[in-house]
């Protein structure tokens, strides 16, 4: 099935094995991170944040994902990476909360969960967000990412960029896809 995927400017599509589905995706994700000079030098929690179309049979589902991961391993120790759960980023000038749908690709139709780092992976969380969210996105990226959890809040700043990939991206998404309204 390796030989359906295609690469086209900054935007990832295959159908998947796995689900039957087609999947379209950022090529590469957004990535942000948070300095944790407690732990020791140079020591960083990382979010990547990539975009992902999930179409079946022209239903298209539209979800921003939220990949955690760090480059130390501190399960041994008592700080822990946070884990993506509510998250705050400013869109066009505007806070936007968002709340994961889930953690897990699957459910969502997706075989194989994309942007996981070889490793340090942690945990992944996913947002349902509309082509006009997106839109939004991919004219002004968040320059930071605020993870809300257990009533502390970690902000992420910009790391990576991935802005040609988000609006190669959202160039694809139909104006008019009647499919895209049925629930």
């Amino acid at each position: 099935m390796s030989g359906c995927a295609t690469e086209r400017g900054g935007v990832t599509e295959y159908l998947d094995a796995k689900t039957a589905v087609t999947i379209r995706e950022t090529s590469a994700p957004i990535v942000y991170a948070h300095e944790v000079p407690e732990i020791a030098a140079n020591v960083r929690d990382y979010l990547s944040l990539g975009a992902v179309e999930v179409n079946n049979m022209g239903l298209r589902r539209h979800y921003l994902v939220l990949v955690s991961w760090s480059t130390i391993d501190r399960r041994a120790g008592s700080a822990q990476v946070p884990r993506p759960e509510r998250v705050e980023l400013v869109v066009g000038g505007h806070r936007k909360e968002l709340t994961p749908v889930g953690h897990e690709a699957r459910p969502l139709g997706i075989g194989d969960p994309p942007f996981r780092p070889p490793s340090g992976y942690v945990a992944e969380s996913w947002y349902s967000v509309t082509p006009a969210d997106l839109r939004a996105l991919a004219a002004t990226p968040p320059a930071e990412i605020v993870l809300q959890q257990d009533g502390d809040s970690v902000s992420y700043v910009t790391w990576r960029s991935a802005a040609a990939e988000l609006e190669a991206f959202v160039r694809d998404i139909p104006d008019a896809a009647p499919a895209a309204t049925r629930r």
